[in-house]
């Protein structure tokens, strides 16, 4: 397999036009429309006599559907390239362990849990919820950084978690399950990590890397 460095791929090049550059057909000089005008009026039946107007109408609205294709094509190709430079750059990234958020407890699934917090709270009341139903209510003190959740002894499905200090609801702390990158691909034009369970996620959902412990 040949590595490719990814700096050394280069974007696609706009097309830059000329300072003098006058919008036409195929960039039309004054010289040959003045021939392509007197042409026509040469030839024309003077009982219809063509109208001019119309005929650079046609003209500009040729020359803006031109510009617009050539736009497209090179956005998309700027698109390709900085898909190709972001699949590169993120090969070193399989086989490293994140922690991803998540808004669900999957004891299906199973796998770590992780609280994230952003600073150090002494008893948190922490809730697992199925709909309405409190399946399992325990009081935790959080640190910064992550929290193990322990899981154990929950039934089978999936649950949301609600965590409460003194009646009021905690903010600053996310939910989160640990996951090995096992492959990286681009689908729909959006870089997507492959976990060893099969999911596939976004980077933008990692909330912590490095250091993962269970």
């Amino acid at each position: 397999m040949r590595v490719t460095d990814p700096y050394q791929i280069k974007p696609p090049e706009p097309k830059v036009l000329p300072r003098n550059h006058a919008q036409g057909m195929d960039n039309l000089s004054s010289e040959d429309f003045l021939k392509i005008y007197m042409e026509t009026l040469r030839y024309q039946d003077p009982l219809q006599p063509q109208d001019l107007s119309k005929m650079l109408e046609d003209m500009t609205r040729l020359n803006q559907i031109r510009y617009m294709n050539d736009m497209k094509s090179f956005v998309e190709g700027l698109k390709g390239w900085f898909n190709q430079i972001t699949l590169l750059s993120s090969l070193s990234l399989i086989g490293k362990e994140f922690v991803f958020s998540t808004d669900k407890l999957d004891t299906l699934k199973g796998g770590q849990y992780y609280l994230l917090s952003s600073e150090e709270m002494k008893g948190v009341r922490l809730r697992v919820m199925d709909g309405k139903d409190v399946v399992k209510e325990v009081k935790i003190d959080l640190k910064r950084g992550l929290n193990p959740l322990n899981i154990e002894g929950l039934p089978r499905g999936q649950f949301e978690v609600e965590l409460t200090r003194n009646g009021l609801r905690v903010e600053g702390v996310s939910l989160g399950l640990q996951g090995k990158v096992k492959s990286v691909s681009v689908s729909g034009g959006e870089l997507l990590f492959e976990l060893e369970g099969g999911e596939l996620l976004s980077p933008s959902r990692i909330v912590y890397a490095g250091g993962v412990q269970s």
